[in-house]
């Protein structure tokens, strides 16, 4: 049933979970699955505030490990068991969205990508036993990458919901509205922000990566897979310069043999992937420092 969802809702992840084995397929699945009934709650509510009811409701059960809780139980069910500190933290990001958005800064924008997506890369680590600090840290840095990609395919997508997440210190005070019908001038201003974003979103699936080495090697294909698919997402944006009103971007599935081809033939020729060789930037966690796990800059 979980892995139905993933395959409906989430064909990068589907498509790269092919390389995982029944059992790790199985568990990544239904930590899927209780990311998307979280976030479902936001998206699919028919009045916002009903949606913050149920979300702060769930984050009380969570909180005090409430097993009457169908999610709570589902999610302190998964083998390996994952930190529900961190789940409640991704909980915490949705609610964001049950608020009019208008992010203000660069730091505010990195802070909800920690939420919803930093957090998936950290409760990733955890379903593949993966404990490492710095492991963790790539992590967080891959699961941001990826969020920034979403938010710049989805720019116009997300202002016809009445949300804008690029952050006022690129765009300005733009309104949704104006995003969805600009001047030229203000179209101008929103390509360069947008480029801005996919630049950002690259340092960190390079950092992504970097952290590979401490996966197994089933995962480890599995992930890099993912990332390279979705970073290709940010190179077809970037292709038609940053122009978010052409429509969705997406990589089709010829594209993603092709990709997950390459991958396999660099895993297997290099030893790029099978060796810790970097460091993490700390840098790459401004903005974030008062959430779990993130690398606090010494």
């Amino acid at each position: 049933m979980n892995d139905s969802k993933l395959k409906k809702h989430a064909s990068t992840f589907y498509f790269a979970s092919q390389f995982l084995t029944a059992q790790q397929l199985d568990t990544a699945a239904g930590l899927y699955a209780i990311c998307r009934e979280i976030d479902d709650i936001a998206d699919q509510a028919s009045h916002l505030d009903a949606a913050r009811s149920r979300l702060l409701a769930l984050r009380c059960a969570l909180h005090s490990r409430d097993l009457s809780c169908a999610l709570v139980k589902q999610a302190m069910s998964l083998q390996p068991q994952i930190n529900i500190d961190i789940l409640i933290e991704l909980v915490d990001g949705v609610i964001q969205d049950t608020h009019p958005v208008r992010l203000d800064t660069e730091s505010h924008l990195l802070s909800y990508c920690y939420r919803v997506a930093g957090t998936v890369g950290l409760m990733m680590c955890d379903i593949f036993a993966v404990h490492d600090a710095k492991a963790r840290h790539h992590a967080i840095d891959l699961g941001v990458a990826m969020q920034l990609t979403n938010i710049c395919r989805d720019v116009f997508e997300d202002a016809q919901a009445g949300r804008r997440y690029l952050p006022a210190s690129l765009v300005g005070e733009l309104s949704p509205e104006q995003i969805l019908e600009p001047t030229q001038a203000q179209a101008e201003t929103i390509k360069r922000a947008v480029s801005k974003l996919l630049a950002a979103a690259d340092v960190r699936y390079q950092s992504g990566f970097m952290g590979l080495p401490f996966l197994a090697t089933r995962p480890r294909i599995a992930i890099l897979i993912a990332g390279l698919v979705y970073r290709q997402i940010g190179t077809i944006i970037s292709r038609r310069e940053c122009d978010v009103w052409q429509g969705r971007a997406y990589t089709s599935k010829i594209c993603k043999v092709r990709i997950a081809t390459g991958a396999l033939m660099t895993y297997l020729f290099s030893s790029k992937y099978h060796h810790y060789r970097g460091h993490h930037d700390a840098s790459l966690h401004t903005g974030m420092k008062h959430h779990p796990g993130v690398h606090l800059a010494s």
